[in-house]
């Protein structure tokens, strides 16, 4: 596709209304899996810090309360209208509760040491396959994330080298991943929509035309 056309300003103030909606229905999506998924992990709770098993399970019910209350404004006229703006700081409320559960873990996987760096990875990947942000916006979500994780482990104060290294290895590996993807993933999907707009908007001056043209041979 030449770049004439995709550097169309009407199609590119189409796709930002095209994208508002996906974003909108995307976020929402995004806000259901955050509820239903953290206080689910009070199973792993059980089995892996048991001591903290009902601190972490009002950690878990508090985010899914925050997240609830988010959607709230999400479907708000002023949400609906900048879910991009406010679909960012989704991502914020598990990732931020998760690096406080690992401030606030005991025992020999405490820490740098804690299993559940995972949990951020799986942030991470929700922020990638589901929410679909930009480039900036994803990069903003890993370096946040990233930041969380450090400090966690540093208020910590339980820091094994090389746990530490191994966890931040596969959490800047999956965020670098993630960024990439999106950028590419971004680059994609406007180009699809500006194929399928062009394609129709065509379609419509053809059918427009054999009226006219029928128009014609009827009153000829």
């Amino acid at each position: 596709m030449s770049d004439a056309i995709t550097n169309s300003r009407e199609i590119q103030r189409a796709f930002v209304e095209y994208d508002r909606q996906v974003i909108l229905n995307n976020v929402i999506i995004g806000c259901l899996i955050g509820i239903v998924l953290m206080p689910l992990g009070t199973l792993l709770d059980y089995y892996v810090y048991r001591p903290e098993v009902l601190y972490f399970l009002k950690l878990r019910m508090l985010c899914s309360l925050l997240i609830g209350v988010f959607w709230l404004a999400v479907i708000t006229p002023f949400g609906r209208k900048h879910p991009r703006k406010l679909g960012v700081l989704l991502a914020i409320f598990p990732a931020f509760f998760i690096s406080w559960m690992i401030y606030a873990t005991t025992g020999p996987n405490s820490g740098a040491n804690s299993p559940y760096y995972a949990g951020l990875n799986l942030v991470l990947l929700v922020v990638g396959f589901v929410l679909h942000w930009t480039f900036v916006e994803s990069l903003a979500v890993v370096g946040v994330t990233t930041l969380m994780y450090v400090s966690a482990c540093v208020l910590h104060g339980h820091i094994s080298g090389v746990s530490l290294l191994n966890n931040l290895y596969f959490l800047i590996l999956t965020g670098v991943i993630i960024v990439t993807g999106s950028y590419f993933h971004n680059k994609t999907r406007y180009r699809e929509f500006a194929f399928r707009y062009e394609l129709d908007k065509s379609k419509h001056e053809l059918e427009t035309s054999n009226t006219k043209l029928s128009e014609q041979n009827i009153a000829l």
